[in-house]
This record gives structure tokens, sequence and C-alpha cells, in this order.
């Protein structure tokens, strides 16, 4: 099991006939190959996105410390339980079929503050490989979110407008 202390790692599988698919992007602060606790090979890559200082945690070790240590075990359990209601929202939002209601569900998620607002990101690829989207549809939803007056885009956020009926 890994933990990434700076950077960010997208993890990727290779399907059969050679497309890749992301499974998740993990940042600063979140594990990764937590499956390996359970099989003898984790079958996908880790690819490093930026430069990434990741902690690596052996198997053994990490299953002694944990049965040693009940907190430690409890704590890893919640942070296990987060991942999983995280990932099964992440599902839910690639189910919406329109590129703009689903960049819409992902900024609802995200937002917080009154009013609501996600910091403004100098890229959208990250959230666009989240989403299942290109970069390019995730500006044209952004946009056209705009214009029907659902979002205001200001300099360092996105803030979600109250509107009648949305």
């Amino acid at each position: 099991m890994f933990l990434i202390e700076t950077g960010r790692v997208r993890l990727t599988r290779v399907l059969a006939d050679g497309t890749p698919l992301i499974l998740y992007v993990a940042a600063a602060g979140e594990s990764f190959a937590e499956a390996s606790l359970s099989a003898a090979t984790y079958h996908c890559d880790a690819i490093a996105e930026t430069d990434t200082a990741v902690l690596s945690l052996p198997k053994a070790d990490l299953l002694s410390a944990l049965a040693a240590d009940p907190t430690e075990c409890l704590a890893l359990a919640l942070a296990l339980a987060e991942q999983v209601r995280d990932l099964r929202a992440r599902l839910e939002l690639r189910n919406i079929r329109s590129a703009s209601a689903r960049v819409l569900a992902w900024l609802r998620l995200h937002a917080s503050g009154d009013p609501p607002a996600v910091p403004r990101r100098r890229s959208w690829t990250p959230a666009a490989d989240e989403l299942g989207l290109t970069r390019e549809v995730v500006y044209r939803a952004l946009a056209a979110l705009e214009r029907q007056k659902l979002i205001d885009r200001g300099a360092d956020f996105v803030s979600l407008t109250t509107r009648e009926g949305a």
C-alpha cells in the first residue's frame, strides 16, 4: 500500500484491446493500492502526474501494525469506508449522460461555503478524468452552465447560483 505525501498519482488499467482506463487519481494525503492487502498482485499501473513523493507501506509490516493496534485498524477502516463512498459518488456522476449536467453535479458535490463555490483550477484535466470527459468538453460545459446562469466563474472560484427549478 502507498501513501502520497506530495503530488498526484493516476491509477490506470489497460484493457484487453489496449485502451487505458483511469481507475482513480489519488492526491497528497491519500493512499492507493489498498487492495494489495488482500491480493498477491495489484492489477493496475500507478503513474505520477506531477512531481510526487510516495511512502511505501510494506504489506507484512502494515498488517502486523494493524493487528497490534485496534485504533489504527479502525482509522484505516474508516478511511477506506470514506473512499468507497467517494467512489460510489463518482460512479453515479459517470452515469449522467449530459456533460453539462455531469459537470454541474460534480460542482455541487465539491462546492462548499455560502454561496457554494469550488476553487478555480489552473487546469480542469483532473476533474475531466474523474468525470470521464475530455478537458475540452468540461470547458464547453462550464461555458454552457455560465450562459444558463447556473454558475458564475470568478478569477479564483466557480460559484453555484441559486435559480428556480435548478
